[in-house]
């Protein structure tokens, strides 16, 4: 038998697929929820859903299908707006990826999503989470919350994929958020501050995200970032003090002290810096690269 959801994230996929009945009936044939629910760490009103929402080929063409996705987005932004008010961030929202029903059986790279959305942000014709390591969350764990169970979707995750995919996006996405916390700021997918400190929150990003990569190609398997801050311990205990912030971050604690803002950047930064070195070769200043 299927897991089921906790009670707050059935209410919030519930709340969601009826907007999406009601502004585009009869597109969603099937959905699941990948993240952290599948992979069984979600805390209930912290953590996002994530889900993967199949679209029926015959919504895929119309001309007005990226309107009505983006108005099924908008419809959760009263939700965010207050948990924002309630400073809470943008968490505890469905972050929804959506792909056609013809593409369902795809290899992973090869299907081309419709539109995606994570918290605010809009994408039309864009969706990272279509890329193996999701997919293997979703085949190893996905839960259904409609249509046909998501074991039998068929899926094709790529698994020789995986690891390449991940030092792809170490390279690409984690080396340089390393490298603008070392030195100058760039241009990057999550933009940080320019020389000031980090809150608690980026420092759970940049630390745990980098650390999930290094355990997954280590093991092969996908962790969620309570997991990941344990094996950044383990694996790098030399960046304790910094990780011990990101896991209090995590598990809702008082975050430690002393260490202010802009010392957790430099103590961050130097533990992306080691974990992108054991990964895929980063060399730690602003102008060198990270080996291919």
């Amino acid at each position: 038998m299927p897991p089921s959801l906790p009670s707050d994230a059935a209410r919030a996929t519930r709340s969601y697929l009826r907007a999406a009945d009601r502004l585009l009936p009869g597109s969603v044939v099937a959905c699941a929820v990948g993240g952290s629910l599948a992979l069984r760490c979600y805390r209930p009103g912290r953590s996002d859903i994530d889900l993967v929402a199949v679209v029926a080929d015959e919504w895929a063409t119309r001309a007005d299908l990226i309107r009505r996705l983006r108005l099924l987005h908008l419809s959760q932004m009263p939700h965010l707006a207050l948990r924002a008010v309630r400073g809470k961030g943008i968490s505890a929202c469905c972050n929804t990826v959506f792909i056609r029903q013809s593409d369902i059986s795809r290899p992973v790279s090869a299907i081309s999503p419709i539109a995606s959305h994570v918290g605010e942000i809009f994408e039309p014709g864009a969706g990272f989470d279509v890329n193996p390591v999701v997919w293997k969350e979703l085949v190893d764990g996905g839960i259904t919350i409609r249509g046909r169970s998501v074991d039998r979707w068929g899926l094709d995750p790529e698994p020789d994929s995986l690891r390449p995919w991940i030092r792809s996006n170490l390279r690409k996405y984690w080396a340089p958020l390393a490298a603008q916390l070392r030195t100058r700021p760039r241009t990057t997918a999550r933009a940080l501050p320019a020389r000031q400190g980090l809150s608690a929150g980026s420092v759970e990003w940049c630390v745990l995200g980098p650390a999930r990569m290094h355990h997954t190609l280590m093991t092969g398997k996908i962790i969620g970032k309570e997991r990941a801050g344990i094996h950044m311990l383990e694996a790098f205990p030399q960046h304790a003090p910094i990780t011990e912030v990101a896991l209090a971050k995590i598990r809702g604690e008082r975050i430690p002290s002393p260490s202010s803002r802009q010392e957790r950047r430099a103590l961050t930064a130097s533990a992306m810096g080691d974990v992108l070195a054991a990964t895929v070769g980063y060399r730690g200043s602003h102008s060198d690269d990270p080996e291919d």
